[in-house]
Formats: C-alpha cells, sequence, structure tokens
C-alpha cells in the first residue's frame, strides 16, 4: 500500500536507485529527441558511432585493428559466442550485467549490458507505453514468459517491478479456467495498461468475445511485444478489450528499440542505435548505449523494410519501420531447397476471418499446417485449399493439416510461426 501512493518523482528516484540506472533523465532525454528534425537525429545517431568505434579501437579486443566501420563484416551470433570476452571493454570500470536472448529462434546469447544500456531500454518501454496514456504509478499488466517475467530473481528485480506497479500474469497457463481469473483480477485491480505477448493476448481476446460478460472501464491501451502482432490478432483484442492495440519491436543486443505512435508507424529509436538494412533486408545494427560490451555491425536476425517516409503526422521524427517481416529463420525449406518466409503464410492465411492463429512445423520429409479457427467453419475440407496451394510453391513428401490442435511453444511461451523440427 506504501508503494502505491508514491508519486511519480519518487518512483522514479527508487526505480534508478534499485535498477543501478538513470531511467528518467535517459526517458526525458527521449522525450524531447523524438520531435526533432530527422536530419538531426540521424547526424547525432552518426556522432554517437564514431565515438563508439574510437573507443572500441582502444580498449575493445576485438576491435584494435579495424580501420573504419564501413569495411568491417556483420557481425553474427556465433562469433560474438566464440569470441564473447573479447567484445568486453578494458576500459569500462562500472558493472556491467550478463543478460542472455530468450533463444526463441534458437540457442540462447549470452551478452552484457551497462547501466546505461539498461536505462534506456526501460526509458524506450515507457515511452511506448505513455502512447497509449500511460503516467508513472498506473496498474500494469504483464502477460508474457520467462523472457519479461523475471520478478523472482532478486529483492531488487521484485522492488523494481512493484515500483512500476506491475502485476505478471503467465503466459504459460491459459486455460480456460487461467483466463477467466487473469480478467476478473485485470478488473478488480483497475490495471490501467497491459503489457504482453501478441499470441497470449489474442487468445485472451478470443475468450473475451466469446465470453461477453468482461468490461474493462480503467483500461488505457494495450502494448504488444516480443511476438509478431498480424492485423487480425490487433482487430481481435481490440475488440475484445475495447482499447487501442499498439506494437512494439526490438533487439536488446542491438540496441533496437521500436514503438508505435497514435497513428500506428513504428518509430525506430535512432539515438540509441545506428542501423543500416542490407539489400536482402536484414537489419543490422549497433547498440550505441552499451560502451562496456560493444558489438559493432550486429546481425539481429530480422527482416525489416523501412518507409521512405520520414514525417509522421504524430510529429515524431525517429525513421519509421514499414514493416518488420519477421526472423530470418521464420523460413521454409522444401526437398528442392526452395524457400519461402513466413510472410507468404500470413499473406495466404490472413483473409481467412475464421482463422485465429497459425503454425508451420516441418522437417525433409513434411510440412505440417496448423491451424487455430473459431466456432465458424471447423471442417478440414474447407481448409484443405491452403494445403493445396502450398503444394503449388512448396515439394514435400507429405502435408498435413490439423485444426485446433495444440501448438508446439517455446520455453519462455513465446509462439513461433516457423519451427524446423530437424533442428
Amino acid at each position: 500500500m506504501f508503494i502505491n501512493n508514491l508519486n511519480s518523482k519518487v518512483r522514479f528516484f527508487l526505480l534508478d536507485f534499485f535498477g543501478r540506472s538513470q531511467i528518467k533523465n535517459v526517458l526525458h532525454r527521449l522525450r524531447e529527441e523524438q520531435y526533432l528534425p530527422y536530419d538531426i537525429l540521424c547526424q547525432m545517431s552518426r556522432s554517437k558511432l564514431d565515438h563508439l568505434i574510437i573507443k572500441a579501437k582502444l580498449s575493445v579486443p576485438f576491435y584494435n585493428n579495424i580501420i573504419n566501420y564501413d569495411d568491417l563484416p556483420v557481425l553474427k551470433k556465433d562469433t560474438v559466442r566464440n569470441h564473447l570476452n573479447d567484445f568486453k571493454s578494458t576500459q569500462y570500470t562500472k558493472f556491467i550485467f550478463e543478460k542472455k536472448t530468450s533463444g526463441s529462434t534458437g540457442k540462447p546469447l549470452t551478452y552484457y549490458v551497462t547501466s546505461n544500456t539498461r536505462s534506456y531500454l526501460w526509458a524506450f518501454i515507457i515511452l511506448s507505453w505513455e502512447v497509449a496514456g500511460y503516467k508513472m504509478g498506473d496498474k500494469v499488466a504483464f502477460v508474457a514468459g520467462s523472457a519479461l517475467l523475471n520478478f523472482k530473481t532478486s529483492l531488487k528485480h521484485f522492488i523494481f517491478y512493484r515500483l512500476l506497479n506491475v502485476d505478471a500474469y503467465s503466459a504459460f497457463s491459459l486455460s480456460d479456467k487461467d483466463i477467466e481469473s487473469y480478467l476478473n483480477k485485470l478488473i478488480k485491480r483497475k490495471t490501467k495498461i497491459i503489457y504482453g505477448y501478441a499470441s497470449a493476448l489474442d487468445r485472451m481476446a478470443t475468450f473475451i468475445n466469446n465470453n461477453s460478460k468482461f468490461h474493462f472501464t480503467d483500461l488505457k491501451g494495450i502494448i504488444c511485444t516480443s511476438e509478431m502482432l498480424t492485423e487480425s490478432m490487433r482487430e481481435n483484442i481490440k475488440k475484445a478489450f475495447n482499447v487501442d492495440v499498439f506494437n512494439q519491436y526490438g533487439c536488446n543486443e542491438g540496441g533496437v528499440s521500436a514503438f508505435e505512435c497514435e497513428f500506428h508507424e513504428m518509430h525506430l529509436i535512432n539515438t540509441r542505435c545506428y542501423f543500416e538494412i542490407n539489400n536482402y533486408g536484414d537489419l543490422i545494427a549497433t547498440d550505441l548505449s552499451n560502451e562496456g560490451f560493444v558489438l559493432l555491425k550486429y546481425d539481429t536476425g530480422d527482416l525489416v523494410e523501412l518507409s521512405n517516409i520520414n514525417d509522421c503526422k504524430c510529429n515524431r521524427h525517429f525513421p519509421i519501420i514499414k514493416h518488420v517481416i519477421g526472423r530470418s529463420r521464420d523460413i521454409v525449406t522444401d526437398l528442392n531447397n526452395k524457400s519461402l518466409h513466413a510472410s507468404f503464410f500470413h499473406y495466404l492465411l490472413s483473409p481467412e476471418k475464421t482463422i485465429q492463429q497459425f503454425q508451420i512445423l516441418f522437417n525433409q520429409e513434411a510440412i505440417s499446417l496448423y491451424l487455430n479457427v473459431d466456432n465458424g467453419i471447423k471442417s478440414n475440407v474447407f481448409y484443405e485449399k491452403y494445403i493445396a496451394e502450398i503444394k503449388k510453391h512448396l515439394k514435400f513428401n507429405k502435408y498435413n493439416l490439423y485444426i485446433n490442435s495444440p501448438f508446439l511453444t517455446s520455453d519462455n511461451a513465446k509462439h513461433r510461426h516457423i519451427i524446423n523440427t530437424d533442428l
């Protein structure tokens, strides 16, 4: 009760104290930077990169012999794994924190962040919440897995989340009974912001739309993170909770932080990372906030399409991401070594409104299409047309279709659209 009564200034002070961070200062900086002219933001990004390169040459063993940034090869995850300590700065004397990627698209990657990096991450998250109407102290619900729910790792983590006024709801437990319990708590606790995995929120939304007794009068908005949010999922969630739904995208080890504005344009904070997109659509990024563990020209593993438009109705001038196509690992490869990205299946299936979610499992022998559909049409015959369409594009010995069978989930409860079962 004492924590609930704290004002925003005290909350920020205590957040930074227990988190060893400067979230308040970085958030203030980002609030101002987002409205600066596009050219100025790009200049700031390049200037920070040049400063980081100078430091890397002097203090990061992996980069002692580099000539310039443009000649550097793209940095792959395996290189980071094999030379982990060589990316640490020998001149950075402050504490660095060990982190791991979620491993939802392969083997988890260990990396390190500084206090400044953590500050940028949380300032970005809060900035994205503010678009939905968040104010410090508002009740926030996290609906996620291990990637977000690390409350029990230490007392400081527990206090940090209490100061943010966060309640945790596990994405691992989404039976009808669990969902009903979650929804009643959201209403009782007057939750203002919901932040979580798109697939989990979509599952909850479907339950609500089939049980119209739930009304969220205190809710301001919903922010989806960590997974691809399709337009059908967005509409399903929006209909259920009767608030606007915003998307968020990030790759923390690459310094990538992007959030949707009020007009649903995805703005990438280029004062935190220097980025480029190659001819294949791969997003290559450098975290400008991390001087303790430097990864230059890091391959995020994501495929992204950048917008040609730099102006937005919201007056923010951070670069706009037109599409986050997905992970480069989200690819199906057939017997003839022909490949199709997950975006093909999104395009194929999204017009069918009865399909709530899908998953593709494949190996050298077979491809299986799993569909979660609503109560309207459950007949396999109706959905065989999608198997027929897949046959036109991909060669396998076997083609399987499953309707409303359980999806294969990853260890952190994230939903993966494409899974190679041979890996």
